[in-house]
């Protein structure tokens, strides 16, 4: 197993290894022990520090309650005990935190006195505000300073006793790793002395062994695989490796003489490649050629294809307007009939209108002759009445101015009747003619109602043709259009194959250059094989 000299390395260096491992283990937990003893050691001055204080405080309590005894009402001597009891009330709750047993019961002890000192302390101030002066002494009395000092000095023997304990430990500690120290220098100087021989027992057979192996390398790099190898079979790195130049002789042996075969046969295929590859290029430039005229007509066609798209979807968009527009004008083509037909009926309205005026007209004419005739015998009467008036001389005075009055009434009634009778008669004149332009009148609208319904029926006919057309030309637009994205479609298939035969006709160029390139690499390689010399 030791002639390995994996194995030798291994156990030559792991030796001083595993002692420094072990120093450095027993060093580092000297030195973790002196962090632990300094980390007691400042826990001990801190609670020194504490346990000074608190005696501290409760001692000003005291002073504190016997000076306001002697000096009533005295705020100083109130603050300073108020300052005393907050200050250890606050060391109080730091003492409580103690965890070592021994000095947590010391602790425990005097915080029980200062908690007596407090209470006995809270009694006499409210007898002094009272003027008991005599019993706020007495209780004052009570605690002695004497208990406190005892549980005092207690605890601090006990702190001091493990500051001294940890101080010993720590000397030990110290020197415990300066022993460490000392030994591992020496072990690290009788290690490094043991691996420097066990080195150089190590190199002797490499430096016996290692050239032999150098010189059969040399001879193969010079192409020498003639050689024959001789084989150590001690088990050593070295013996393998002589071992693995003596195969690896015979297989370039045989390697070299395969691939001096190999190299003609590669040399007559490249060739042939390369002949083949010459046509082949040959070949796709033509088809590139084709296929881009294709692809410039395909083009041609699709914008064509998009300007007839534009084209219809222009018409389809003039026709849907002419439709909207011959829409809005059939609407105003029923509006207007609808105005003409209440046209005719206002018409003949007026005009039954008309003829009952005639009618009224020819009643009143029948009363203006009444009224006419009334008048004549009102007139014969008046000089019937006169005739009389004459004939009774003196005493028919008065009746004949009556007669008289009354012929002059029916005078003006009479050519009052005759201007009625003239404006009936042009009256009656006037509605002749408007019954009659009337007549013309509705006969003209009825005949524009005939004329704006034909027009009307022959523009619903447009309407609908135009409306027909509208779906035509969408159909249409979408068949050109799908005309253009199919000649679109053919247009980017045939530039994709385009690039393709483009990268087809370079892929053979680089094939080609690859093949010759091949072809010189055959011949070089045939004539870097002839160097070798196989059995």
């Amino acid at each position: 197993m030791l002639n390995n000299i994996t194995t030798r390395i291994i156990v030559g260096f792991s030796l001083p290894i595993v002692f420094l491992i072990v120093l450095g283990s027993m060093l580092f937990s000297s030195v973790d022990r002196l962090v632990k003893l300094q980390i007691d050691s400042k826990e001990v001055a801190e609670n020194v520090r504490q346990v000074n204080a608190y005696a501290y405080d409760v001692t000003r309590m005291i002073a504190s309650i016997r000076g306001y005894a002697l000096y009533p009402k005295d705020a100083y001597y109130r603050g300073t005990y108020d300052a005393g009891k907050t200050d250890m009330l606050r060391q109080k709750q730091d003492l409580e935190k103690v965890v070592d047993p021994k000095t947590k019961e010391a602790i425990n002890n005097l915080i029980e006195i200062g908690d007596d000192y407090e209470r006995v302390s809270e009694t006499v101030f409210p007898l002094v505000d009272a003027d008991k002066i005599n019993e706020a002494k007495q209780a004052i009395l009570i605690p002695r300073v004497a208990k406190l000092d005892g549980a005092y000095v207690n605890i601090r023997t006990i702190l001091l006793g493990r500051l001294n304990s940890n101080l010993q430990e720590a000397d030990s500690a110290k020197q415990f790793a300066t022993l460490v120290i000392v030994l591992g220098t020496l072990l690290a100087m009788v290690g490094t002395l043991l691996s420097a021989l066990w080195v150089a027992a190590l190199a002797v057979p490499i430096r016996r062994e290692l050239p032999r192996v150098v010189q059969a390398a040399e001879r193969i790099a010079e192409g020498d695989l003639q050689q024959s190898i001789e084989l150590n079979n001690d088990g050593s790195e070295v013996g393998k490796l002589m071992s693995a130049f003596h195969h690896m002789s015979k297989k370039l042996n045989a390697l070299i003489l395969q691939m001096q075969k190999s190299g003609i046969q590669i040399s007559t295929s490249s060739t042939q490649i390369a002949a083949a590859g010459k046509e082949l290029e040959a070949t796709v430039v033509e088809q590139l050629a084709s296929t881009n005229e294709v692809s410039a007509t395909s083009q041609q066609i699709a914008a064509t294809s998009k300007e007839l798209v534009r084209l219809m979807e222009q018409v389809a968009m003039m026709s849907q307007s002419t439709a909207t527009a011959a829409g809005a004008s059939q609407t105003d083509l029923n509006r207007m009939e609808s105005v003409m037909r209440q046209l005719v009926d206002a018409t003949t309205s007026i005009a039954t209108r008309l003829g009952v005026m005639n009618e009224k007209a020819n009643n009143i004419n029948s009363v203006v002759t009444t009224i006419n005739k009334v008048a004549d015998q009102t007139n014969l009467l008046s000089l019937n009445a006169a005739i009389e008036a004459e004939k009774a001389g003196e005493y028919g005075a008065g009746f004949a101015v009556v007669a008289r009055e009354i012929r002059r009434l029916a005078d003006q009634t009479a050519v009052a009747t005759l201007e009625i009778a003239q404006m009936i008669k042009e009256m009656q004149s006037a509605v002749s003619t408007g019954v009659m332009e009337m007549d013309k009148f509705s006969k003209s609208v009825v005949d524009s109602v005939a004329d704006v319904s034909k027009i009307s029926g022959q523009v619903a006919q447009v309407i609908e043709q135009v409306q027909g057309l509208t779906p035509r030309f969408e159909r249409v637009s979408q068949s050109i259009e799908e005309q253009s994205q199919g000649a679109q479609q053919i247009s980017e298939a045939m530039g994709q194959l385009s690039e393709a035969s483009q990268q087809t006709v370079d892929s053979l160029r680089e094939t080609n250059s690859a093949v010759e390139r091949l072809d010189e690499a055959a011949n070089g390689l045939r004539l870097e094989i002839a160097q070798f010399k196989t059995a």
